[in-house]
């Protein structure tokens, strides 16, 4: 009977750590609750949260303890495959979200504004100010609209569709994060084309003024020119930038299903 204890024991202890591995890499790659949230209370989370799943969920079904003890190497793969596991979710949620990023930056290289920069929590280093503005943007329209707690309640859903310890088809989900990617820089582009319209359109009539009238100086007043003209448009075009972001976001929870559904089936 003491043997038959610990080896449950045992069970429920492989059966955290599965659980442990998956929200940490979720965490971990994520953006979702990002550098904000202190590594304390990270860990504190995630130990909380293994706690009272695994003592709810089954056991994984592969034999992982034995008569002799535990299968070390058994128990590193399953802890590797669900890491995974819950990096692929948290990574679909930041390509998502990386959307912004992609607008952002083509904005700053098309209207000059790539060179002020500021520090940057979340990257742990320096970014572009507008690159940093339509993070915030991007993660504010989230919390607004409840899709963390979407990817949060499909992270948690994922522990009955693919239980601990379930084989996994990643290289089926791995092509669908990167067509994701491809998707995402095609809509940041769709976002930055009023800016970079008019940039182009004002560099045109600057080339072409410079040739009309040597003699003037034009350029001495063209960084100025791009500039304002720059920011008047990203200005003038937040509230579409904002309604194609959303609409974009809305595809995250049917992508998310989707990708579970792939790593399932093959």
């Amino acid at each position: 009977m003491g043997q038959l204890g610990t080896l449950l024991v045992l069970e429920r202890a492989v059966t955290m750590s599965l659980v442990f591995a998956r929200l940490g890499g979720f965490m971990i790659i994520s953006p979702f609750p990002g550098k904000w949230m202190p590594q304390k209370v990270k860990v504190a989370t995630l130990v909380t949260l293994a706690f009272v799943l695994g003592m709810s969920l089954p056991a994984p079904s592969a034999p992982t303890v034995t008569s002799d003890g535990l299968d070390i190497l058994v128990i590193a793969g399953l802890c590797a495959s669900d890491f995974a596991l819950g990096a692929f979710i948290g990574a679909a949620f930041r390509f998502f979200l990386d959307v912004a990023e992609l607008m952002a930056g083509l904005v700053s290289q098309a209207a000059w504004l790539a060179q002020p920069i500021a520090f940057n929590p979340e990257m742990g280093g320096q970014s572009q100010i507008l690159t940093q503005m339509s993070s915030l943007l991007a993660m504010l329209l989230v919390f607004a609209t409840g899709t963390h707690r979407v990817v949060l309640g499909y992270l948690l859903a994922s522990f009955e569709l693919l239980p601990t310890g379930a084989t996994l088809h990643f290289s089926v989900g791995a092509l669908s994060l990167i067509g994701l990617v491809g998707r995402s820089l095609v809509v940041g582009m769709q976002l930055a084309l009023p800016v970079l319209a008019i940039s182009l359109a004002v560099q045109a009539a600057l080339a072409l003024i410079s040739r009309v009238a040597p003699s003037l100086q034009i350029f001495s007043i063209g960084f100025a020119v791009m500039v304002a003209s720059g920011l008047l448009t990203f200005m003038a075009s937040l509230p579409g930038i904002a309604s194609g972001m959303l609409d974009y976001f809305s595809g995250l929870p049917g992508f998310v299903d989707q990708l579970m559904l792939e790593l399932s089936q093959g």
